[in-house]
C-alpha cells in the first residue's frame, strides 16, 4: 500500500475511534477532532442518569469535566450533542426525575450584572410526563437544591399534535416553596429547531424562545430574595416523569448550539 494512502487509512481509523463500557454503563470518551467546531463541552459537568456503577439507580452520578458518556451523551457528525434521559435512571437527592444534564462550573451571584445563556436545538422525544426542563438558572453553594429559573418544553392539551410549548417557572423565594409560571411561545414544532435564550441581570430576567420565525418573550422582575444567592446555568434533558422503570420511556433532544456566559 502506498505510504500516502496507508497514512489516510490511520487517521480515519484514529477519528472514529471511541472508547465504550457497554451499551449502559459509563463511557467516557472524547469525541473525534473533527468536531471540535460543534457544541463545546468546555466549562461543564454533566449529570447522569446512573450511578457511579453505571446503574440505572440510585444517586446520579457526575462526570466532571464533562465529556461524551454513551449513550445518555453523544456527539453527531455535524458536531451537534444528543441527550438522552430515560425515566428508569438514577437522579439526584433533592428530585425524583433522572435527568442528563449540563452544569456550568461558572457560578455567578444572582443580580451580579449580565449574564447569558442561548441554545439552539431539536425536540425529538418527549416522556410519559410531557414535560422536559431544557434550561435552568440553578442555586449553587448553599442554595444548591434550588431552582431559580426553568425552561420547560412540554405538551399539553391545546397543543397541536408533535408540537408542543416552552414555558418558564420562576421561584419565588429560596427558602419558602411556591413559583409562578408563565407561556413564552406556542407552537414549537417537534423535530425542527427553535432557540431560546435566558438573560439574568440586576433588574431580574427576560427569557425569549424563537420557532419557525415566531419569537415570544417574557421579562420577569428579580426577587429581593435571591439577590447575591450562588446561581449558575444548567442545560439539557431533565425529563419531568418519576423513576418509573421504563428504559425506552424518557426525553431526547439534540443541542445545535449553546454558549453560557
Amino acid at each position: 500500500m502506498p505510504v500516502g494512502r496507508r497514512r489516510a487509512l490511520i487517521a480515519a481509523v484514529a477519528a472514529t475511534a471511541v472508547v465504550g463500557a457497554g451499551a449502559w454503563g459509563i463511557s467516557a470518551a472524547q469525541g473525534p477532532a473533527s468536531a471540535a467546531a460543534g457544541v463545546s463541552l468546555s466549562g461543564f459537568t454533566l449529570t447522569l442518569p446512573v450511578d457511579s456503577a453505571g446503574q440505572q439507580s440510585g444517586a446520579a452520578s457526575t462526570v466532571s469535566p464533562a465529556k461524551i458518556t454513551a449513550p445518555w451523551l453523544t456527539r453527531n457528525a455535524d458536531g451537534s450533542l444528543t441527550f438522552f434521559a430515560p425515566t428508569k435512571g438514577a437522579h439526584t437527592p433533592h428530585s425524583p426525575h433522572p435527568r442528563t444534564e449540563l452544569v456550568s462550573t461558572n457560578d455567578f451571584s444572582a443580580g451580579s450584572g449580565a449574564h447569558t445563556m442561548t441554545a439552539t436545538m431539536v425536540m425529538q422525544q418527549l416522556p410519559s410526563a410531557q414535560d422536559i426542563i431544557i434550561g435552568q438558572i440553578h442555586g449553587g453553594g448553599p442554595i444548591s437544591s434550588v431552582p431559580l429559573l426553568m425552561l420547560h418544553y412540554r405538551h399539553t392539551s391545546a397543543d397541536a399534535a408533535n408540537s408542543g410549548r416552552v414555558t418558564l417557572t420562576v421561584r419565588k423565594n429560596p427558602t419558602v416553596p411556591g413559583s409562578d409560571t408563565s407561556t413564552v411561545l406556542t407552537n414549537v414544532p417537534m423535530n425542527a429547531a427553535f432557540s431560546y435564550t435566558i438573560t439574568e441581570n440586576a433588574a431580574g430576567f427576560t427569557v425569549t424562545a424563537t420557532s419557525g420565525g415566531q419569537t415570544g418573550r417574557q421579562t420577569v422582575p428579580l426577587n429581593a430574595s435571591f439577590k447575591g444567592k450562588d446561581v449558575r446555568f444548567q442545560v439539557g434533558d431533565y425529563q419531568q416523569t418519576p423513576a418509573d422503570n421504563s428504559p425506552t420511556d424518557g426525553g431526547r433532544l439534540t443541542v445545535n448550539a449553546l454558549t453560557a456566559n
